[in-house]
């Protein structure tokens, strides 16, 4: 009898221990990076294409729901004429409101939805060497699922209705 309250008691606290935990919602700041390059289209070379980097630097406050970030935008089409341009998530850089919730799919994991200001497709190669301004820009939403690693002081940033991914890591 002894025994089969031990092999009990040991099959019970396997149940217990491996239930996926509920977590908190964030709290605090993070900061990371979110590179944004198309491989495919960095093989062309012409005026028309930017073959250079693009990423995405950001700031998510999640006690104030606000992130901050920059696009950064390298093209050198050329080989010979390196050139940036950047321009802020939105375009008064005063921060940009989003959402999180948990993740139904994943329950140790928050899905964040956060609106974009990106330039229109055609004028991103014009943004080199000018500061931007609202006239190019146009508001996307983006989707995306925070996983929590390291003990919830680092999340890495899977996209939901875009092809990103990178890394938040606590402030």
């Amino acid at each position: 009898m002894y025994r089969l309250l031990i092999i009990i008691a040991l099959l019970y606290a396997g149940f217990a221990t491996s239930a996926v935990p509920v977590l908190p919602l964030p709290t605090g700041s993070c900061s990371g990076i979110i590179p944004l390059e198309d491989q495919p289209q960095q093989t062309l070379k012409d005026s028309r294409t930017y073959d250079g980097s693009f990423n995405l630097s950001i700031v998510l406050d999640f006690d104030e729901a606000k992130a901050y970030g920059t696009f950064l935008f390298f093209d050198d089409w050329d080989g010979n004429n390196e050139t940036f341009a950047q321009w802020s998530i939105d375009q008064d850089a005063s921060g940009t409101s989003f959402s999180i919730e948990r993740d139904e799919l994943l329950p140790a994991a928050f899905l964040l939805t956060l609106p974009l200001d990106l330039p229109i497709d055609e004028n991103t190669p014009n943004l080199v060497g000018v500061q931007p301004t609202g006239n190019v820009f146009q508001e996307y939403t983006v989707r995306m699922r925070l996983l929590p690693i390291a003990g919830g002081s680092t999340y890495v940033i899977q996209g939901i209705n875009a092809t990103i991914q990178g890394f938040c890591a606590a402030l």
